[in-house]
């Protein structure tokens, strides 16, 4: 499949104007009234495709049901961290002769969320979306899916006879009206939606229509899009200069493991082999994980949480929000904190004995918060001179993509 992100056709939860969406989007921005709502898909996203002019208008469409699978897969079974990127779909059905994928289908015509009125008889899936994501990235217990979007997708048939048609094609395909599991309608999941206001103040929140993290100017709030509603979230800096181009996120991390020993800094300069003699201060000194909270290739999302937590780079609170740019926070913190595996098996002197040991760890977050490094421009690189990290602009634009 190709990577590119979908488009979703939606109603203004206002006004009603129609609305595109891109698929990475979590606010819904009406060009029409002008207002903004944070978008709740909870547990996931629920499309159907709509049907091409193939179809015959008065038919009755049937649907069937596709589990789609985009995001990083990080590797625990060998000396190094493996990953990859996958994006990925296959059938929710058990039923053979229906295309295994969609292939390039939901680029052809518009996505929408299925809702109480949407037309057509939708077979649910019998296959769950933990089974599916196994055949779609093969068996092995030590993977970690990081930046994940699992939806469902619905794709068109409809009934010429016995024969059933593809929905936009008007092709056959090779099973019949009666080898179909037994027709009842699916639950759409409802959408719901909160208004980008900032709920101490009530001020119009700002931040990018793609990012979980929106903030208050008046106030000085910042506000994470999770469990469908707005939540207080901390937010720090570091040291910026007169040349800061943008502001890059990162979720600072203070964790608990069960068997390994890495609560500290002195904890982490053994762990990591730091050419550095362990002084008292560092046994006093908490450890913190700095995770990328943007989505970027596996390889570079790998090097830069190794070279921020390394660092252990200090911050400062938000008391004035800083009139820079501020790049979109698209990587929940769930699954932040699930990075902490490969970013420290990527961290670690040892790294065979260290990826043993994760295998079998629990991890617990005793706090959280998000910090925003500043970065300068630098030709096509956005640079952290300091820390000597640089992100190449390419990369944050393609997100996921190699």
């Amino acid at each position: 499949m190709n990577t590119s992100n979908f488009k979703i056709d939606m109603q203004c939860p206002r006004c009603g104007a129609p609305v595109v969406l891109d698929e990475s989007e979590c606010i819904v921005q009406c060009g029409f009234c002008r207002t903004r709502h944070a978008l709740h898909t909870d547990p996931f996203p629920c499309y159907y495709i709509e049907p091409g002019p193939k179809m015959p208008a008065a038919t009755e469409p049937l649907y069937v049901p596709y589990w789609r699978f985009r995001g990083m897969e990080f590797s625990l079974d060998k000396a190094s961290p493996g990953f990859r990127v996958i994006d990925h779909s296959c059938l929710a059905v058990n039923t053979k002769g229906l295309p295994p994928s969609l292939g390039l289908r939901p680029q052809a015509r518009p996505l929408k969320f299925i809702g109480k009125d949407t037309n057509g008889v939708f077979l649910p899936p019998d296959i769950s979306g933990k089974t599916a994501l196994k055949q779609m990235t093969g068996e092995g217990e030590d993977k970690i899916y990081i930046g994940e979007t699992l939806s469902l997708i619905f794709m068109p048939l409809f009934r010429n006879s016995n024969v059933l048609c593809d929905g936009l094609t008007g092709i056959p395909v090779s099973i019949s009206v009666s080898d179909l599991p037994a027709e009842k309608k699916a639950p759409g999941h409802q959408l719901s939606f909160t208004p980008c206001l900032c709920p101490d103040c009530g001020w119009d929140l700002k931040g990018r229509t793609d990012s979980l993290v929106i903030h208050c100017s008046n106030c000085t709030k910042f506000w994470l899009i999770r469990n469908k509603k707005l939540n207080r979230i901390e937010a720090a800096f570091s040291a910026s200069n007169p040349d800061t181009k943008i502001l890059m996120p990162f979720w600072r991390l203070q964790v608990e493991f069960n068997l390994i020993t890495c609560s500290t800094y002195a904890d982490l300069i053994k762990i990591a082999n730091i050419p550095k003699a362990v002084q008292e201060e560092h046994k006093k000194q908490l450890l913190y994980f700095y995770i990328p909270a943007f989505k970027i290739n596996p390889k570079l999302f790998l090097r830069i949480a190794k070279q921020m937590t390394l660092s252990q780079i200090s911050s400062v609170p938000a008391e004035k929000i800083p009139e820079i740019e501020f790049h979109p926070t698209d990587l929940p913190l769930d699954e932040g904190a699930q990075a902490v595996f490969p970013a420290l098996a990527e961290m670690a002197g040892h790294r065979k004995e260290t990826i043993n040991s994760l295998k079998k760890e629990k991890l617990k977050i005793h706090a959280f918060s998000l910090m925003y490094i500043s970065f300068q421009e630098s030709g096509s690189e956005y640079a952290q001179k300091e820390m000597g990290i640089s992100l190449p602009k390419n990369a944050l634009q393609k997100g996921f993509k190699p």
